[in-house]
């Protein structure tokens, strides 16, 4: 099978061809493509806020009172804070939505999920993320809770 020169040299060109392939196709999806050049700008962008803009630019759920899975209740009460004025204003607007998502969140944990600082870190980050898919402008930068009572 290998004896053959000319068998041998096809094999060898084909098999450079599929490397200089697999390494344009990686250093493309890496480095020199479109949509890594705007996430790279994007995050160069992002400034931590000051203390008086997360003031101005957030907003109170309110009490939120819902079962757990277990049939345990809990009351809750989060700040959320979005990146500019024009997203706050549509996290208000969706309020109703929001609490909608709170709601949802907390029906599929039981006690234990939410236990500890681990456990309301994961809450947090898992309401931050969907309110976060519902909003159109702006985006949410942090969800903290202010109240928590579980019984």
């Amino acid at each position: 099978m290998f004896q053959n020169r000319l068998f041998n040299m096809a094999l060898i060109i084909i098999i450079a061809i599929s490397l200089l392939g697999v390494i344009s196709f990686v250093l493309w999806q890496t480095y020199l493509s479109p949509a890594a050049q705007t996430a790279s700008t994007e995050e160069q962008e992002v400034k931590p806020l000051t203390a008086g803009e997360i003031k101005e630019f957030s907003v109170d759920t309110g009490e939120i009172t819902t079962n757990l899975l277990t049939n345990n209740y809990m009351i809750v009460r989060f700040s959320i804070t979005a990146d500019s004025s024009a997203a706050k204003t549509e996290l208000e607007q969706r309020l109703p939505q929001v609490n909608q998502v709170i709601i949802k969140t907390l029906a599929g944990l039981t006690p234990e999920d939410i236990k500890g600082t681990e456990g309301v870190n994961k809450l947090e980050a898992k309401i931050m993320n969907e309110i976060s898919s519902l909003m159109q402008e702006g985006k949410i930068v942090q969800v903290v809770t202010t109240k928590r009572v579980l019984s």
